[in-house]
């Protein structure tokens, strides 16, 4: 069920009516869970609701277990239990593709069966979630949730269910141990983040989603401004596609009087590779650095090799492909190359200006590897970026109109999302931003785009 819904829309409203209406924190929190259920069955495989439930009874005991008896041994097979139920379904046939390769070079054929036909929905949001939550009950961060209902609706809460933002125990489990008090003005943010997300997917990532398939499905064809205006494009496209989606969760938590976490903060704005992880998908890079990066080393031995194999992790994690490892890999070596090479630029506006200018272009080409469906697409699409005969195309009206604009108005509604400063305008303010950004919605629905990231 997608956000960008009536069917979905229709479940949040009945939802949130009834969530005020009842009377203590354990209907409420049956509500969520029923709600979340069918929100994640919803068009999908219902055996993918049960293994959603399977991994919250198991993920719920083994947090038990743990907190009585601190086991290496017990810690170890509670991640093999989630992290094997991810490579299962995510990467068996990319393992098994890659060793009938290796097994055929050598003369050996291999015939695989038996092997996953889909992919549950969210798969590896969840798991990472709970894999968090299990490592900081070992390590005595976080007590372990007595409650199967509380740890239930935390693990499966709809809003960020399928693509996050991935919430800490630390931050979410207390506030779904206590009784939510109504608060008008959070209520009143939350439908303006709502509004603003749908406008971001819709109006935004998905007007641009037509150019990107188009570009990226035929690079030979392109001229050097077409395939670099479609760069631009994707850059944009998964921006908005993303940021839109954790804006929408973050305003549908607020509709319950739950706080989520941001998972975006102006990233194209940032100056150094390094200042881009810490405001792009916020939650999964500090998954990464609490729970791969420091415990490997972090910058206290071995400093680049941790780099390097933390975004190698990170890149297959959003795929299983080789141009997502490689997209990981040259992160990596990016930022083991900024801690050695001096700094871009100078101190004033104009050095800031240059080295913001240098890291969004540096983004766009790893995001090349990131789009692409095959090495082979994208180093057909690095030739047209890079290499000549240069050429000149015609550049559609409507993908300069949105390209530039969204460019521009990025900033004034990020902005507008900190700190609930959209309630504090006057009314006549307000009506227009939610009037401006629910017609940029209601103009372009009907796509019905998948949002990219529900993919990993």
């Amino acid at each position: 069920m997608l956000f960008t819904t009536y069917s979905f829309g229709a479940l949040l409203a009945v939802t949130v009516a009834l969530y005020w209406l009842l009377p203590g924190q354990v209907f409420r929190l049956s509500l969520l869970l029923v709600a979340s259920m069918v929100f994640y069955g919803w068009g999908h495989h219902w055996t993918s609701v049960a293994l959603l439930i399977a991994t919250i009874v198991i993920n719920w005991a083994a947090g038990l277990l743990l907190e009585r008896r601190r086991s290496r041994l017990l810690l170890a097979a509670a991640l093999t239990v989630d992290l094997g139920t991810l490579a299962w379904f995510k990467y068996a046939h990319f393992l098994g593709d890659n060793l009938r390769t290796l097994l055929a070079l050598m003369g050996v054929r291999l015939e695989l069966r038996g092997l996953p036909t889909y992919l549950p929905l969210g798969i590896s949001f969840f798991t990472f979630q709970v894999v968090a939550y299990q490592i900081d009950v070992w390590r005595r961060e976080v007590p372990a949730e007595p409650s199967l209902l509380t740890f239930g609706v935390f693990k499966s809460f709809f809003a960020q269910l399928v693509a996050g933002p991935i919430v800490r125990a630390r931050e979410f489990l207390p506030q779904l141990r206590g009784r939510r008090r109504f608060d008008p003005e959070g209520f009143h943010h939350g439908l303006f983040l709502l509004a603003a997300g749908l406008a971001l997917k819709v109006g935004v990532a998905d007007v641009l989603a037509q150019f990107v398939r188009e570009g990226f499905g035929a690079p030979g064809k392109l001229a050097t401004t077409s395939a670099w205006l479609d760069l631009y494009a994707f850059a944009f496209q998964i921006y908005a596609d993303f940021w839109g989606y954790s804006t929408m969760a973050v305003g549908m938590g607020l509709l319950f009087g739950l706080e989520l976490p941001a998972n975006f903060d102006s990233p194209y704005r940032s100056q150094s590779l390094r200042e881009f992880w810490r405001r792009w998908h916020i939650t999964l890079s500090f998954w990464f650095r609490d729970y791969v990066y420091i415990p490997l080393g972090g910058n206290r031995r071995r400093e680049r090799r941790n780099l390097l194999l933390t975004f190698a992790a990170a890149g297959l994690w959003h795929g299983a492909g080789w141009t997502f490892v490689l997209w990981g890999i040259a992160n990596g070596l990016w930022l083991v190359g900024e801690r050695a090479l001096p700094r871009v630029g100078g101190a004033g506006r104009l050095g800031r200006l240059l080295r913001a200018i240098l890291v969004f272009h540096g983004v766009c080409l790893a995001w090349v590897l990131f789009r692409a469906p095959t090495l082979r697409a994208a180093l057909a699409y690095y030739g047209r970026l890079l290499l000549p005969p240069y050429s000149h195309a015609e550049v559609p009206g409507i993908l300069s109109t949105w390209l530039a604009g969204f460019a521009v108005l990025q900033f004034p509604l990020a902005w507008l999302m900190k700190e609930r400063r959209f309630v504090r305008l006057r009314l006549p303010a307000q009506i227009a931003a939610a009037g401006a950004l629910l017609y940029l919605a209601l103009a372009y629905a009907g796509a019905q785009i998948d949002f990219i990231y529900f993919t990993f």
